[in-house]
This record gives C-alpha cells, sequence and structure tokens, in this order.
C-alpha cells in the first residue's frame, strides 16, 4: 500500500477553532485580576497568566511593558496525562502556589508585585487546557515562556545535579536546588542581550 499523508492529515479549519477559542481568550482577558501573594481558596483546572506590576528597577526595566504577562501557564486534572479524570481538585490553585514560592525564593524579586489572574475549565472542556495554554503563549509571547528558560522547571531528579541553572535561575537566585546544580554557569550578559531583544508580539484578532 502507498503511502500518502493525507490520509492522516485531519482537517479542522481555522474558522471551526477560533470559533471556540477566542471566546475563550476573550473571556480570559476579563478575568479578574488577584494577588499572586492572596489567592483565594478554589478548585479546578485551567490556564493562567502572571504578571509584573512594575518593571521599574528590575532587569526587565525598559524590555518588558509593566502588567503585560511575564508568564503564562496551565494545570489539568489529575489523571489527564492517562486518559482519566480523577477530579479537578484545586490543581490551577496549587500550581499558582509552587510559582509564588519561586518567586519567594528569588533574591531580587517581591510576591507582592505579582499578579494573576486564572480561567478554569470543566468537565470535558478540560481537554481544551492545553489548546489554550498554546493560545494565550501566541498571544502574548510571555518573557518567561518564549526567551527566558526555566521559570516553570521542577527539582532535578536523583543524579541529574551536573546541570547547569537554568536562565531563570542565573537571573534570580535563590531557589534551594539551584545553588546545588553543579554545571557551567551561564552568562548573565547573554541572558540580558535576550531581555533587551525582547518585543511583546502584535496581538492576532
Amino acid at each position: 500500500m502507498l503511502f500518502d499523508i493525507n490520509n492522516h492529515i485531519v482537517k479542522i479549519t481555522d474558522a471551526k477553532i477560533d470559533a471556540v477559542v477566542k471566546p475563550a481568550f476573550k473571556f480570559f482577558e476579563g478575568t479578574p485580576y488577584f494577588q499572586l501573594n492572596n489567592l483565594p481558596s478554589f478548585n479546578g483546572a485551567g490556564v493562567y497568566a502572571l504578571f509584573l506590576k512594575s518593571t521599574e528597577g528590575t532587569c526587565y526595566e525598559g524590555s518588558l511593558p509593566s502588567m503585560h504577562p511575564i508568564y503564562v501557564g496551565k494545570a489539568v486534572p489529575s489523571g489527564s496525562r492517562q486518559g482519566l479524570r480523577s477530579g479537578d481538585g484545586a490543581a490551577l490553585r496549587s500550581r499558582l502556589k509552587k510559582h509564588l514560592r519561586s518567586i519567594d525564593q528569588a533574591e531580587n524579586l517581591k510576591n507582592e508585585d505579582f499578579l494573576c489572574r486564572f480561567m478554569i475549565l470543566q468537565g470535558r472542556a478540560t481537554d481544551m487546557i492545553s489548546a489554550m495554554e498554546s493560545y494565550l503563549i501566541r498571544q502574548y509571547g510571555p518573557l518567561w515562556n518564549s526567551y527566558i528558560d526555566g521559570f516553570g522547571i521542577n527539582a532535578p531528579g536523583a543524579g541529574r545535579y551536573n546541570q547547569s541553572p537554568s536562565e531563570w535561575d542565573t537571573l534570580h537566585s535563590g531557589r534551594y536546588y539551584a545553588a546545588q546544580l553543579t554545571g557551567q554557569p551561564r552568562e548573565i550578559e547573554v541572558i540580558m542581550q535576550k531581555i533587551r531583544a525582547y518585543k511583546p508580539p502584535k496581538r492576532v484578532d
């Protein structure tokens, strides 16, 4: 049997995708802001963005507009990787609290300078979480997603401490595990060049 790649390409028009994604994005942009260090109690999974209220006095001053999303992420329900739905729990809130701990540990960041907004997806709509995260990243081009790596990483497993600290940990030292990494340090000036070259993308409506 001859291989024909067209037998493997699902035909979904941009219009059909936009019919779902764009209203969800509009809803996301209308959600309230919360202080990252003062989150309400809630359950659910979904997508979120972090915002630096002011870049004055930070390494982002002059490059990152204040209140432009600096990081976008997602939190999926427990069991999603196995195709199961074992309840959404507090997946989204737990992910935001994890980021708060990273910012708390950084020696040159203050948790009160960060806001977040989030959107909860329920039921079958949780299947859209990864797609919505990708859409938000394309729309915003967040600095900590697209240019500076390492903010959302986990502590390395046993035997993996020979790697280099991430770009984020080089800029914002203080996370307990980053100090234990023995790999070649990164050059701060190279990272700063990336920040100075950063330009938020033009919105695609």
